[in-house]
Order: C-alpha cells, then structure tokens, then sequence
C-alpha cells in the first residue's frame, strides 16, 4: 500500500532519507522529483518541505528508525517512485536507491522492473511489469493452457482476449440489463462510450485487465493519462496487493516517461504531472485510496454488486467523505 503504513510524525525522516538516497550530487535528475515529493508530501503526510535544500539522511540512521518492514517498503517504494520519473534512469540514481533497499532490508518487484528499464531492457520489463502486476495475478498463471498462450502470443496473453468465451462476453453484455444507475449499467456504458469491445471476444482486454475498470467506473477517474495514474495510485493506496503498487508504477512509466511499453494502448503524450494541478490530482486519488473501506482486489466480485446503485456503492466504501 502507497503511504498507508507512515503516518505525518514519520515525515521528516522520510522526507530526509528520500533526499538522501535520490538527490545526486549535482542535484536532482529531473523538476519534476522534488515537485512531486513537495505535493505528495504536503497533501498525503501534512509536511511541507524543500526538498532542494532538506538535509539528507544516512541510510543506518533511518533503518533504527523506521522498524516496520511495511514503512520501509512504502518508503522504498517512493524511491522507485523517483527513479521512474526519470527518463533515462541515471545509473547513479539507480545505484543508490538498491544501496538503500539492501540497507532497509527490502526486496520490491518495482525494484526488478527498474532493474530492467535502467538497463534498457524493454522486452524483459514489460514481460515483468505484466507477470507481476495486478494483472499477472488476475491470470491462472500454473493453468497449463495459459501458459501455452503465453508460448505462443507472449506478453499479449496477460492483457488479451486471445480465444472466443461466450460464456464471459454473456455475462458482460447482461450488464446492459442492469438497472439505470447501477455499477453494471455505468460499466456497460463505459465500454460503449469508449468503443471498447466486451471481455470474451477475441481482440478485446481480458477479466484481469477489465479488473480495473470497475474501478475506473466507482471512482469517476477517466482513461486519459493522468486518469490512469489516478486510477491506479488510488489502487495502490486501497489495496495490500503488491501486484497493486506495481501496476501504478507501470502506469507512471508508461504514461508520464514513455519508459514502459503498454501492450494494450499506445500513449499519445506522456508528460502529464508537471502541468499544473496534475500532482496535486494524483495525490488526491492516492488519499483518497488509503481512506477506501474495501480492497477492491481481494476477494471482490463485481458482478455480485452490479445491480447495486453506483452512489451507495461509493458511499459504502467510503468515496463521498
């Protein structure tokens, strides 16, 4: 979960060691590090800082400090976060922040896709981001038959409707059925207004991708750039699924840097949180995510909420606070 685990009493010393592990010494990489931080930090911690002149702090000073391996993880995770508004990823940056991760005892996925990125590894990261995604964990990835899909099409197997499923296309095109106002009605409208086809029909997202779009739908975010860096930072402050937390990094690198290759969409643009007010939407959708009264991944059926208005349904997992 993205910043769910440190709470504003934390912040300096987040704040100092995010200065220590990713401020160069000719500064930092890009604006856009220390205009985000400032936003994330202000809006999700309550802690205003310059993180231009913040002293940094040393890596085994933050270790006695921080003894929860969740807020390590949320903090190392905020590193990766820096690395990947980065494009290229500067190798001492990248150098750094695993220093830091082996200091802090952690071992993050985002941690491999950087791995890859910084490499110039394409192929691998994409493969990587899509395994281990919310994606990748929504697919039957020991079903024999999936991974003959994977043999054959490749990373596409994760995100595709590859093989005709009336079965699914059915049950998806029943939520035109729905009644008006109700999460299924808005979910078969938001397929029908973008010209997107149904899951089950080959060429179309498949059920793990169409996951999120649930989302998309009870949390009013859109599908431009910055809608998809809103909609998957809300996930990774709502749920605990690791799988969560990279999908949000995915989508920051495939959105905002183009580092990332999408094998569902081709971006138009990429720069999107430098523009004004685009950080502090993210962090809002990020706040917003940590107050959700639900996991909107474990354990969650749609279809078994459909017919249930879309207001009550926000206001039961408490989005209209």
């Amino acid at each position: 979960m993205f910043l769910v685990h440190n709470k504003p009493k934390d912040a300096p010393l987040l704040a100092a060691a995010i200065a220590g592990a990713c401020r160069l010494e000719g500064g930092w990489s890009t604006p856009l590090q220390p205009q985000l931080l400032e936003v994330l930090f202000e809006n999700l911690l309550g802690y205003k800082a310059d993180f231009h002149t913040l002293a940094p702090a040393r890596a085994d000073a933050v270790a006695a400090a921080l003894p929860s391996p969740e807020q390590r993880q949320e903090l190392v995770e905020l590193m990766v976060l820096m690395e990947l508004v980065c494009r290229p990823i500067p190798a001492p940056l990248s150098e750094s922040v695993e220093r830091w991760a082996t200091d802090l005892g952690v071992d993050d996925n985002g941690l491999l896709l950087v791995r890859d990125l910084a490499a110039d590894a394409q192929a691998r990261a994409t493969a990587d981001f899509y395994r281990l995604s919310w994606i990748g964990e929504g697919d039957p990835q020991d079903d024999p038959h999936f991974q003959e899909l994977l043999a054959h099409y490749g990373t596409a197997a994760y995100s595709f409707t590859l093989e005709s499923d009336p079965v699914i296309s059915a049950r998806w095109q029943a939520l035109a059925d729905c009644p008006e106002g109700s999460l299924g009605k808005a979910m078969h409208g938001f397929y029908q207004e973008r010209g997107f086809s149904l899951p089950g029909v080959v060429g179309s997202c498949n059920e793990a991708v169409a996951k999120h779009d649930w989302i998309h739908v009870i949390t009013d975010y859109g599908t431009t750039p910055l809608g998809e860096m809103q909609v998957t930072g809300f996930m990774a402050a709502a749920s605990p699924s690791p799988g969560a937390m990279l999908g949000f990094l995915g989508a920051v690198c495939i959105w905002e840097t183009g580092l990332l290759r999408s094998v569902i969409v081709t971006p138009s643009h990429h720069t999107s949180l430098a523009d004004a007010g685009a950080a502090e939407q993210l962090a809002a959708a990020i706040a917003r995510g940590s107050r959700c009264k639900v996991d909107p991944f474990v354990g969650m059926d749609y279809f078994s909420i459909a017919n249930q208005p879309l207001e009550a349904i926000r206001h039961d997992w408490g989005l209209l606070d």
